[in-house]
């Protein structure tokens, strides 16, 4: 089980003297047409310039994730719950509320963690080679796992500004093979290969 817990307050109001785990939505188009923009722009915590992924002092994503939750294996969905911007949620709710002709998506996240032993931020979960999963959103009796929250949330007490809960399941799509890559730490790494039958 590889259950990512993030910090998503964190990766909106970044403080250098605050250490944890964030994620982000980097790339989603599909599903009949319902291309997200990357409409969020937050710090970079990284500063290393070793690591793959994480470049410049800003990253661009579509929403920062909550919790992503994946059982390991080649088959199993992938639940991602991220806070997105009030356009970004409008446009999702505006696609769901009629039939979805196609779930075929192409997604792509990026999670970032800090060893405390090591005293270094780590690349967590992404797709290998900066490349993007090929998937399909997953229906349970019929439908679509793929749910947008009604209210905002407030990013932070003193800021009026809030973003909005989404939530969704994916699977890999028929035929796809998705090289994931997943480490609890700076030197433990796992390539898993997510494929659809």
């Amino acid at each position: 089980m590889l259950n990512y817990e993030c910090d998503w307050k964190l990766g909106f109001n970044l403080d250098p003297r605050r250490k944890g785990t964030i994620g982000y939505l980097t790339f989603w188009s599909g599903c009949s047409g319902l291309s997200l923009s990357k409409d969020i722009e937050v710090w970079n915590p990284i500063t290393s310039t070793r690591l793959s992924l994480a470049s410049g002092a800003t990253i661009n994503c579509i929403g920062l994730i909550d919790q992503f939750l994946f059982e390991g294996e080649d088959d199993a969905p992938i639940r991602i719950t991220a806070y997105v911007s009030r356009e970004t949620a409008a446009n999702i709710r505006a696609k769901i509320t009629k039939p979805v002709a196609a779930t075929s998506v192409q997604v792509s996240w990026y999670i970032v963690s800090f060893d405390e032993d090591r005293k270094q931020w780590f690349e967590a979960a992404f797709v290998k080679d900066d490349k993007r999963a090929q998937a399909n959103v997953d229906t349970a009796n019929g439908e679509l796992q793929l749910f947008v929250d009604s209210k905002g949330t407030s990013i932070d007490e003193r800021l009026d500004i809030k973003v909005t809960r989404v939530e969704f399941q994916l699977i890999p799509a028929v035929g796809s093979s998705n090289l994931l890559e997943f480490a609890t730490g700076a030197t433990q790494r796992l390539v898993l290969n997510w494929a659809g039958e």
